[in-house]
């Protein structure tokens, strides 16, 4: 893999993440200082299905729009990222740049970081979000010769991580001061999100993607407490073009294993491992496709004599295989949000039962698809992935946990109507005590008036309060049978 030569390598860093204090039902504007609203990416969903595409963009361009669809941010212009990354390279290591000469085992790599690139895909219903970038390998460097495949997969491994002792550092190619001095502003009048003490001078030292990430989710946390669905780790998802192809199989099954499960470069794993079908797709003769729970892969194996459009395939068609897998893991993640929410559920708040079941059938109806395209790659590879995410035992499994949320529904429905039933019964009683003694006396002052007699005989006494009696008694079975 070492003498394995790349064309292109690229890596787009993927954050699950939710918005733990929930959001008010009218507020949908997310819009801050380093994030703004964008509809440029809605182009690039044509391949989707309706539908599908409805959940990313339905009235994108309304002021208050579908809650169960999709918020896209992007940075603003004067945003830092941008005016850091902007046509500019980077170099990347495992250690701090001023400490170096005591430092053993370096890595160090240049990059490309893409500002444009810089996303934050928003679910307002649900409260969850994925927040992608992207790193490039570049090519060629200064000092290094053409970038080989164990290389990019020592920075995928390198990448994925933050937050952590291990975590890579970066620094700008450039060594003018007002270059490097961008990178303060990262941490300039921002609270910690991680609660981590950083002792490196990041002028010198370099600066580290945690606190880039703190820096692009500042504004969220502090008006709506983020939270991490997976702590200090990134699932990447790895396009990778070898400058020739690779005719050796054994190197093809372990570049998709190590860019997919993103296990150290020296992790040895079983041939049966590399090969596991489950995890694999193989659309065309030179296209790769490889999904798992730690992350995603495409791996491009072309030479010159093949076609076109699978020379040029990051341009034209992996951005659809990039937005497939931003839909499968925020789906992943508004599971793993509704679970939480199911595990926190009071049974006996039966109000709060039945709106966490009208989310749920919200959820189901417009964020849960059998298909998303008309093209069948793009189907194979939705259907690879959400089984190798596993959202299908989550939804499962949370059907299983609602059955028993709608079981208890039912049960108290039942006990509330049996309640109902046996207290009408007893107002009917005695309702109907009350109509009859009032049509008895009702009736006796009738009888008396058409008498009209003060003075009667006990006769005439027996019928004026007898009629009644009688004319009570039938009104009463009269109400017993329509009771019935």
């Amino acid at each position: 893999m070492n003498t394995t030569k790349i064309e292109k390598g690229i890596i787009h860093l993927m954050l699950p993440f939710r918005l733990c204090s929930g959001l008010p039902p009218d507020q949908r504007n997310f819009e801050n200082a380093v994030w703004i609203r964008t509809r440029e990416d809605l182009a690039r969903l044509d391949f989707l299905l309706e539908h599908v595409k409805k959940f990313f963009s339905s009235k994108a361009d309304i002021e208050k729009p579908d809650g169960a669809a999709c918020l896209i941010l992007k940075l603003r212009p004067e945003a830092v990222p941008v005016k850091m990354f902007n046509n500019k390279t980077f170099w990347i290591s495992n250690r701090p740049f001023n400490d170096r000469e005591k430092a053993k085992n370096i890595l160090q790599y240049s990059v490309y970081i893409d500002p444009s690139a810089f996303r934050i895909v928003i679910h307002p219903f649900t409260s969850v979000a994925i927040l992608t970038y992207s790193f490039e390998m570049e090519k060629e460097s200064r000092k290094n010769n053409m970038a080989s495949l164990g290389d990019f997969i020592r920075m995928n491994y390198l990448l994925r991580i933050f937050n952590r002792p291990d975590e890579a550092y970066l620094i700008s190619q450039n060594d003018r001061p007002e270059e490097r001095s961008k990178a303060s502003q990262l941490l300039k009048g921002k609270t910690d999100l991680f609660h981590k003490n950083e002792t490196v001078n990041i002028e010198q030292g370099g600066w580290r993607p945690s606190q880039l990430i703190n820096y692009l989710l500042n504004e969220l946390n502090e008006s709506y407490m983020v939270g991490l669905f997976d702590h200090f780790h990134f699932s990447p998802v790895c396009y990778i073009q070898p400058a020739e192809e690779i005719t050796n199989e054994d190197i093809i099954n372990r570049t998709l294993f190590h860019l997919r499960k993103v296990y150290d470069f020296d992790y040895a794993p079983a041939s049966a491992i590399l090969q596991r079908e489950e995890e694999r797709l193989h659309p065309y003769r030179q296209i790769y496709y490889a999904s798992s729970l730690e992350g995603s892969v495409v791996f491009n194996n072309c030479n010159k004599s093949d076609p076109e459009f699978i020379r040029t395939f990051y341009s034209n068609s992996f951005h659809k295989t990039l937005w497939v897998t931003i839909l499968g893991f925020l789906q992943r993640a508004i599971f793993l949000q509704l679970m939480n929410e199911v595990s926190d559920i009071n049974p006996e708040d039966h109000q709060n039962v039945k709106e966490y079941l009208r989310r749920y059938t919200t959820i189901s109806l417009k964020a849960i698809f059998s298909k998303v395209s008309v093209f069948h790659q793009h189907n194979d590879y939705y259907d690879l992935i959400i089984h190798n995410l596993q959202i299908n035992a989550l939804q499962t499994e949370l059907k299983d946990e609602l059955h028993e949320l709608n079981n208890l529904q039912r049960q108290f429905h039942e006990d509330e109507v049996e309640k109902y039933d046996e207290i009408e019964k007893q107002y009917d009683k005695k309702l109907n005590i009350i109509l009859f003694a009032l049509s008895v006396f009702g009736l006796t002052e009738v009888t008396y008036a058409v008498l009209g007699e003060t003075n009667m005989s006990f006769f005439q006494h027996t019928l004026a309060i007898g009629i009644p009696v009688v004319l009570g008694i039938v009104f009463w079975q009269i109400l017993s049978f329509r009771k019935k």
